[in-house]
């Protein structure tokens, strides 16, 4: 996760660069190390242990690595992950997941709401959860030797072990070095103290003893010393009486002073999850009905809370007007350093705002306040107002909130590039101030340019105004010296202009016949140019078009070359290979792909240029069977090509040569192909079950392993295991000793085929997916179901890989939604990717995002409005409701945030002005002439002008007066509108002719002929940020894109494929377009949504190009662009 760790001066912990953690505070401390609470170079929170380092010998680190790594295989449900081990001298330290929640002794004898004793249900999730965490370390052949109540900690989703594995050497300061204990006095088995090594035993004698505390509040082994305890723990039997049964039989025997009548932590598991009616069982998947029974705890508390949230709780807290001042201070509190390194500096509020304004000092203290203790204000001392005064430093207290607060992140992200320049602005403007503001300490040269440049963009921080000044002074300072440069060549200029004038008349001939000459050639680029897009547009070939758009682009760069670079991006196709392909297969490098045909031939690629590599393979010589399957060898030297039918074949090719290496393996059904990764095995399933090749003699190994009909089948990345899917069963199978490991894995219950296969890159799992859309995950050593089933599905799951750190699974249907899954909790994140309803949509309406902050409006049927953080995915308040006055139609955030402008659905015209903070109406509603509903609204960027559409017109209004502003604009059935982001263009779009117009703001015209293209009504318009391109949702099942500056579409319409489109927008970069679709004709308006990425790319010829994969040569553009035009390379 993390190349090194930045630290404190005493730690000496090194790393390099931005992959480097942070440090954000101490958690605690042991014998021979420090705990740390520290975020990752993603904002990831973690915990850091640093040994001390000196005290370990070369063997007792080479111990704790072993353990390390096999603590790595615990799964992390109930545990925290170990995320990163780095052991080596001077300074070694383990990286582990962070669990946000108090320890189980804090929780027993600490003050906080759920402080105290455990009981009822809460004290039986307790067992449960630490018995489940035993059972997969203890499956994993991993003791933990020191549990304990201070190494469970309380999550939120429940109990989970920390420093298991590792104790044994880490957490030496709970015993005695010297001894040979490993383990905490008052909680290790009494074997341990008799001389033996602990066991799986010790850990379930440890799990009683923490069942007493944490039902009692008092240790079950009493002592001063370590002979009292030992004495106690070896001849004392504790008091269970307060434990209910069967929950004190369990620990009694847990306690057994023989570690051989101590049962084990399943069997602990067991019997805490059995039906009592039932009897004690043990099913496969006992570790997963563990997890889910464990959940967490009633009262739970959380640790201390993340800086992000700190910060972030304290940035939405203050009003917009002190919102603005965060970035202004926490920027100047960043100091670049070399490469993506970062320092803080203590920041004098004199570089903040000017003295002579105590509103502006009042206003930064009380954002220095809210931001306590992140921020804090050095040099604060009484004054005459209010008793204090503005402190004279800025100081970033807890510099991990670079790291651990997303806005900040962001913040510097945007600006990084800039700080430098800003940084030299300040230090030049402390020493010109400090110096008087000398003219000779003012910027010059290079360092003026990059200064004035920097400031012109409006970048923040913001000029101050000493800043201000030296910039001033010195573009003064140079214009004075451009001047005198002046004079003085305007005397020389003089003296020669006499003897210039008699050629001047013929030089100026001459500069008009050129510009005159020049004229003709842009007119007739242009024309070039134009016809280029048209060509471009027409043709079906990508690659092609990607051309074409590029050269009309080099011969002129207008707004119509670029438009037709756009299409070209806006189109899915990438090239046009060979038709009649049934299959394909890349190589392990990427670099060749394969793609097999119905007419029995196989084509070789080179996936970068998409050009074919030789004359095809041909695989049935009758061209009568289809081709497929398709594998190449790990090393990419072979492929193996399968034709189907009955009377198929499989041959293997030399990649190369292209030549087929001997005769062909088999003539029968075969289903699917995969090789080994190490190439040298081949296996093969089919009607006729499944057999391994010896890929190099080709030659089978062995008799097939079944006679069944097998769909699929699959190696482990160790290649030792190879999985089989068909009917209901998956089976495991030895690759050397061709025996079946274990019994079937079943799909319980009922049947259902089963599809996909994927094992988790270290192999330990494996993901079998079911045409019920059932997906089950297989503990492969253990040959049993890990987890409950994973469900949500309601089709066939066709596919499922995991991600390469094998934290997420990824699975798809034919239900048509990708769905992601933590494989630490085994439960899926978020919506699925096709963005399905979200709870909160309780009716079909409107919705609308505040800008300046998480708040969303949600419009619904009954007629009223509904505030939603959607952080916190809670209601803000009563809604704003004003009686059955129809449905919502239409709402829009004033840009500022504060107001809220909702239409219903009632004739009459009517708009109502809300304000957010008091959720209270603003004056009388806005009443329009005519009935006509009004079915859209909008706020122009400054927030000063409201524009209603609905009917046939379009009417702009006033917001502080709330009276109209001129006339209506005369528009035909307008169902939405949209200002662009600088406030002088307004879309509109037509209901009942389908047609967008837009509109210049200031002078109340319709500019040029309307956006046609869609075939339905237009129910929605939105602008990208930066102005340049239009977004219409339609009821014609599509979403089309438009360059604004040339009103032409952008590439093909975005068809989701599931009703009509009921509203469009960008996201506030403009790199991705959502659209709200519901299906009318089936009375299904579920207001679904999509993503659509729909990002520019900033080198647009640069990315057309890359479309192509080539370059336009000499010959096509003789074929496509008329003489005259000398020919240019377009790729750059």
């Amino acid at each position: 996760m993390m190349e090194g760790v930045i630290v404190g001066g005493s730690t000496g912990v090194r790393g390099s660069g931005a992959d480097r953690g942070v440090l954000a505070g101490r958690l605690g401390a042991g014998g021979q190390g420090v705990v740390y609470d520290a975020y990752g170079p993603d904002g990831t929170r973690v915990a850091i242990k640093v040994l001390h380092g000196a005290q370990e010998s070369p063997a007792e680190l080479a111990q704790m690595a072993a353990e390390a790594r096999a603590a790595q295989r615990v799964a992390s449900f109930c545990t925290a992950k170990i995320v990163q081990v780095r052991l080596e001298p001077p300074r070694p330290y383990i990286v582990s997941e962070y669990i946000d929640g108090l320890s189980l002794q804090a929780a027993v004898t600490g003050s906080g709401e759920r402080s105290g004793r455990f009981g009822g249900d809460d004290l039986y999730r307790l067992g449960i959860g630490i018995a489940t965490a035993l059972t997969a370390i203890h499956q994993a052949k991993v003791v933990h030797r020191d549990l304990k109540p201070g190494n469970i900690m309380l999550g939120p989703d429940g109990p989970r072990l920390i420093d298991f594995g590792i104790a044994r050497v880490l957490d030496t300061g709970s015993a005695t070095r010297g001894s040979g204990f490993v383990g905490t006095l008052r909680y290790m088995a009494p074997e341990v103290y008799a001389g033996q090594r602990a066991g799986a035993e010790a850990d379930v004698f440890a799990w009683g003893a923490i069942m007493v505390f944490a039902a009692t509040g008092e240790h079950a082994f009493t002592g001063s010393d370590l002979p009292g305890i030992a004495y106690q723990i070896r001849t004392h039997d504790p008091d269970l009486t307060v434990l209910p049964d069967p929950l004190r039989k369990l620990v009694a025997t847990a306690l057994a002073k023989d570690p051989l009548e101590r049962p084990s932590a399943r069997a602990i598991l067991a019997a805490l999850t059995s039906d009592p009616h039932k009897g004690v069982g043990d099913p496969p998947d006992l570790v997963g009905i563990g997890v889910a029974q464990a959940g967490p705890f009633s009262g739970w508390e959380p640790g201390d809370p993340a800086l992000g949230k700190l910060a972030e709780d304290a940035y939405t807290a203050l009003p917009p007007d002190e919102q603005r001042l965060v970035p202004e201070v926490f920027l100047r509190c960043v100091v670049p350093g070399e490469g993506a390194g970062l320092s803080t500096r203590p920041v004098p509020v004199a570089e903040l705002f000017d003295r002579q304004d105590p509103a502006e000092g009042e206003a930064l203290q009380r954002m220095v306040r809210a931001f306590a203790p992140l921020l804090t204000g050095n040099g604060e001392h009484t004054g005459e107002r209010e008793g204090r005064r503005a402190p004279e430093q800025i100081v970033l207290a807890r510099p991990a909130v670079l790291r651990a607060w997303p806005r900040l992140r962001d913040w510097v992200e945007e600006q990084r590039q800039e700080l430098p320049v800003h940084h030299r602005i300040r230090q030049a403007a402390r020493v010109w101030d400090d110096n008087g503001q000398r003219r000779g300490d003012v910027l010059t040269g290079a360092y003026l340019d990059h200064a004035v440049g920097w400031a012109s963009t409006g970048r923040r921080p913001s000029l101050n105004r000493i800043e201000r000044g030296l910039l001033d002074a010195s573009t003064r300072a140079q214009t004075i010296r451009t001047r005198r440069t002046r004079a003085a060549a305007l005397v020389l200029a003089i003296t020669t202009l006499l003897s210039l004038t008699a050629t001047g008349w013929a030089i100026r001939a001459q500069q008009n016949a050129a510009q005159q000459r020049d004229n003709a050639t842009r007119q007739r680029d242009a024309i070039v140019s134009r016809q280029l897009v048209t060509k471009s547009g027409q043709t079906n070939d990508p690659t092609v078009s990607a051309l074409l758009a590029a050269a009309a682009w080099r011969i002129q760069e207008t707004p119509e070359s670029r438009a037709g670079l756009l299409n070209v991006l806006a189109k899915p196709e990438r090239a046009v290979l060979h038709t009649g392909a049934e299959t394909v297969a890349f190589s392990p490098d990427g670099r060749i792909m394969a793609t097999g045909s119905g007419a029995g031939t196989v084509r070789l690629w080179d996936a970068r240029t998409r050009r074919p590599i030789g004359e095809p393979l041909t695989v049935d010589p009758d061209s009568r069977n289809t081709v497929s399957a398709l594998a190449f060898s790990p090393d990419g030297r072979t492929l193996a090509t399968v034709t189907n039918a009955f009377e198929g074949m499989m041959r293997l090719w030399d990649v190369r040569t292209r030549q087929p290496i001997g005769e062909p393996l088999t003539n029968t059904d075969i289903n699917s192909v995969a090789f080994s990764p190490d190439g040298h095995t081949l296996a093969t399933s089919g009607a006729d079950g499944v057999q391994l090749w010896d890929a190099r003699t080709r030659q089978p190994t062995g008799e097939p392993l079944t006679n069944t009909d097998i769909n699929s089948v699959a190696f482990s990345p160790d290649g030792h295991t190879l999985a089989t899917s068909g009917a209901d069963t998956v089976r495991l199978w030895d690759v050397h000793t061709h025996h079946q490991i274990g019994a079937p894995l079943a799909a319980p219950q009922r049947r259902a085929d089963i599809n996909p296969l994927a094992f988790s890159p270290n192999g330990h799992t494996l993901a079998v997916g079911g045409y019920m859309g059932i997906l089950r995950l297989w503990d492969v050593g253990a040959r049993s179901l890990s987890g409950v089933p994973l469900t949500g599905h309601t089709d066939p799951i066709n596919s499922a890989a995991f991600s390469r750190d094998g934290r997420i699974l990824a699975t798809s249907s034919a239900d048509g939604t990708v769905r992601l899954w933590n494989m630490r909790t085994h439960r899926q994140i978020g919506a699925p990717l096709t963005s399905n309803r979200d709870p909160l949509f309780n009716g079909f309406g409107p919705v609308a995002f505040s800008p300046n902050g998480p708040v969303l409006a949600v419009g619904d049927d009954d007629g009223t409005v509904r505030l939603w953080n959607v952080e916190t995915r809670r209601q803000i308040g009563e809604p704003l409701n004003e009686g059955d006055i129809g449905p919502v139609k239409s709402m829009a955030f004033s840009p500022d945030g504060r107001t809220l402008a909702i239409t219903r659905g009632r004739r009459g015209g009517a708009v109502r002005l809300w304000d957010v903070p008091t959720r209270r109406p603003i004056g009388a509603p806005l009443i329009r002439d005519g009935t006509d509903l009004v079915n859209s609204v909008a706020f122009s960027p400054d927030s000063s002008i409201l524009v209603t559409g609905g009917g046939d017109k379009v009417q702009l209004w006033n917001v502080k007066t709330r009276r109209k502003a001129g006339a209506p604009l005369k528009a035909v059935d307008v169902a939405s509108v949209a200002f662009s982001p600088d406030g002088s263009t307004l879309a509109t779009g037509g209901y009942s002719e389908g047609t967008v117009r837009l509109w210049n703001v200031e002078t109340r015209r319709q500019i040029g002929t309307p956006l046609t293209g869609h075939t339905g009504p237009i129910r929605s318009v939105d602008f990208s940020p930066d102005g340049r391109t239009l977004a219409t949702g339609s009821e014609d099942d599509t979403a089309r894109l438009w360059d604004v500056e040339t009103r032409r579409q952008i590439g093909t319409p975005l068809t989701p494929n599931i009703g009509n489109i009921s509203s469009v927008v960008f996201g506030p970069d403009g790199r991705t377009l959502a659209t709200v679709s519901d299906d009318l004709s089936t009375d299904s308006a579920d207001g679904t949504t999509w993503l659509w990425d729909v990002a520019t790319p900033t080198n647009l010829v640069g990315a057309v190009c890359a479309v192509a994969g080539r370059t336009l040569t000499p010959q096509e553009w003789d074929q496509h662009v008329p003489t005259g035009i000398e020919f240019q390379k377009v790729r750059p």
